[in-house]
């Protein structure tokens, strides 16, 4: 398939995004004519709302750009997307009307698997439960109610209810009980605080209903899981990177995270790896004391809920914190807190050592930043991932003032569409490829902005950059600092 400006090829399993106004051509690898399936569909966000009234307008933005095209879908879309091709054929066939009911509900479930399947954990493929989701976890120390949310999302109270319980599987006062409970957790394990002070700080009205909610939701009272003994067995479904830093060898991990952890490979080489699915044969022969992992697991239904079934779990919010902030939330939470300073000394002394090998380029005020292809366009990274923290934290590049103004002082990663890379440019470009078809590499790409780089350009690879967690990030300095040595000799 051609759309004028690249070729990109599309298998039996894959869909493709156009937005209107774009044309492409389709090519066959056989003098045959290729089946072409075309569905038109539009987008709507609330866009006004008050007591009388909401007001929906289109709007494509929550949508991939066009020429995105998916990776394999999985069964169920396939039966969808031929159901769906039948019964438009059916109805255009006959003229029938009375089933466009059943064609909409067909094609939501698929678009709902395609994008589902691309864009989780952050649940963009639904963007007013994401908005539900984003303000729970930003305001849970504030009194919120079903309504009050209902309406940011655009829906009716009932509707609201149903929706939240379907995308997330957890019902809304579940959800928002739980991330108040984890962050008691966290506050129980890391701090003197009494229950009732940590009831005030984690939205609850007094100790006694905290104590009754934790109860519920864990097993145990707060006493009960303060005292409990320093975990030993710790299975780690994020966070890998740190325990390693503070000596610690997870009892299992994930089998995906395991594989964008390439610079961890050795330490990992005998851990036990969980599939995706997290079923429960899986999961029954743990036997770990304690769980850590990222609080987006909540965003898939039933993961959660099995990984509760193994030890208490702690779930920590992930690329909140920057990196050495995490590794000492994470050494306080299993008692390691010596152990996490005494890494950070060792690190900052490498960053020390790095800093006067690359005095020349930060004295001179060069600029650095870390950019993603994808196939819909480019991340721009925030320093809490992918080794920009090696960059401006630690060895003192400065960001463009575009990326400082938009990524750093927001707070926030950034996708742009690849034309206004431009805009972003750095004197030296960390990038990473992550479309599936890149095989050239960096240095193959025809985007302007790199092939009219103003500096230096240097490929990372995904499989070492996934996570930049206490070990993995250390590793990543060593790599940064060599591409910069070797960027600045020429």
């Amino acid at each position: 398939m051609q759309d004028g400006k690249r070729t990109v090829w599309l298998g039996p399993e894959q869909i493709v995004l156009l937005r209107p106004g774009h044309s492409v051509t389709i090519c066959a690898d056989k003098n045959e004519s290729p089946p072409v399936c075309r569905l038109s569909f539009e987008s709507y966000r609330l866009a006004e709302h008050d007591d009388e009234q909401l007001v929906y307008r289109n709007d494509r933005s929550c949508l991939p750009a066009s020429g995105w095209v998916t990776n394999r879908l999985p069964y169920r879309a396939n039966v969808l997307l031929n159901e769906l091709s039948h019964a438009c054929q059916q109805a255009s066939a006959h003229g029938q009307t009375a089933e466009q009911k059943q064609h909409q509900r067909l094609f939501k479930e698929m678009m709902e698997l395609a994008l589902q399947y691309e864009i989780t954990p952050e649940l963009d493929w639904e963007p007013s439960i994401q908005k539900a989701v984003t303000y729970i976890e930003e305001n849970y120390r504030s009194p919120i109610t079903r309504p009050e949310l209902a309406r940011l999302a655009g829906f009716h109270t009932s509707y609201f209810s149903t929706l939240f319980a379907k995308k997330l599987g957890w019902g809304y006062s579940e959800y928002l009980n739980r991330v108040r409970i984890d962050r008691a957790k966290e506050h129980l394990l890391t701090s003197a605080m009494t229950v009732n002070e940590i009831a005030a700080k984690v939205g609850y009205a007094n100790g006694e209903y905290l104590s009754r909610k934790f109860k519920q939701l864990t097993g145990m009272s707060p006493g009960e899981f303060r005292s409990r003994p320093i975990p030993k067995r710790i299975a780690a479904f994020q966070f890998v990177g740190d325990l390693l830093a503070l000596g610690v060898t997870p009892v299992a991990t994930d089998d995906e995270l395991v594989r964008g952890a390439l610079l961890l490979k050795e330490e990992l080489q005998n851990v036990p790896t969980v599939n995706g699915a997290y079923d429960d044969e899986q999961l029954a022969n743990l036997k770990a004391d304690l769980v850590l992992a990222p609080t987006y697991f909540y965003y898939t239904p039933g993961r959660m809920k099995r990984l509760q079934n193994i030890a208490p779990v702690l779930a920590l919010e992930w690329d909140k914190l920057d990196p050495l902030a995490e590794l000492r939330l994470v050494g306080k939470l299993i008692g390691r807190e010596r152990e996490a300073e005494r890494w950070i000394e060792r690190y900052q002394a490498q960053v020390e050592t790095a800093r006067k090998q690359l005095q020349k380029l930060i004295d001179r005020g060069d600029t650095a930043a870390v950019y993603e292809l994808r196939h819909d366009g480019v991340f721009i990274w925030n320093k809490t991932a992918r080794g920009a923290y090696n960059l401006y934290d630690a060895l003192g590049f400065r960001p463009p003032e575009s990326v400082h103004r938009d990524v750093l002082v927001p707070g926030r990663h950034l996708w742009i569409a690849a034309d206004r890379l431009p805009e972003y440019a750095a004197d030296h470009m960390f990038v990473i490829d992550a479309r599936d078809d890149h095989g050239a590499g960096v240095h193959g790409l025809s985007l302007p902005a790199f092939e009219k780089a103003p500096g230096q350009v240097y490929a990372l690879e995904l499989n070492e950059f996934w996570s930049s967690d206490g070990l993995a990030l250390e590793r990543q300095l060593h790599i940064q600092t060599n591409c910069l040595l070797r960027g600045g000799a020429e």
